[in-house]
């Protein structure tokens, strides 16, 4: 015998008069009010299914214990840790935490972060200038100076007016 095509359209035509139960599941899917799903609930449907298979329903709190070293402060913050960082880091540090939208949370360690940023910067011969927000410093063995450019991340060669010798600190940092 000619088996008809099941791929076909006769193969159609047996999903269609739903003879085979697994073939129906697979074709048509299934009910999912049947696996305990109200789909007319208002809530987010992951806030109370878990599975299809699960018993109960999700419960809010975790089922796990928090270890205690999680909720101990973290170690003050110290400016010797600053000299162990490279110029770039440095940058980073200031001008990621200087131009941070403020949340009052953590208003107080971003401004210690810019201020000790700018510290170290400056004791290794950077200087900052306000009125164009780069930092400039002179090439070893020349007269020539060079720029942390913010946009690009990376130093160029500065062509513009030479810094002064001396900046003072600035106090807004």
């Amino acid at each position: 015998g000619d088996k008809p095509d099941r791929y076909g359209m006769l193969g159609l035509l047996s999903v269609i008069r739903m003879m085979d139960d697994n073939l129906n599941t697979l074709a048509l899917g299934t009910d999912l009010t049947l696996l305990g799903l109200n789909l007319n609930a208002s809530d987010n449907l992951y806030e109370s299914f878990v599975s299809p298979w699960a018993d109960s329903r999700v419960s809010r709190s975790p089922e796990y214990v928090l270890p205690r070293c999680y909720y101990i402060s973290p170690p003050a913050l110290k400016t010797v840790f600053f000299q162990k960082f490279c110029d770039m880091t440095l940058f980073y540090i200031f001008y990621h935490f200087l131009t941070r939208p403020s949340d009052a949370q953590h208003q107080e360690l971003r401004a210690s972060l810019v201020k000790y940023a700018y510290q170290e910067l400056l004791a290794r011969g950077w200087q900052f200038q306000q009125e164009s927000n780069i930092w400039v410093t002179r090439v070893q063995g020349g007269n020539e100076f060079k720029y942390f450019d913010m946009q690009a991340m990376e130093l160029r060669p500065f062509l513009g007016q030479p810094p002064p010798q001396h900046t003072p600190p600035a106090e807004s940092h």
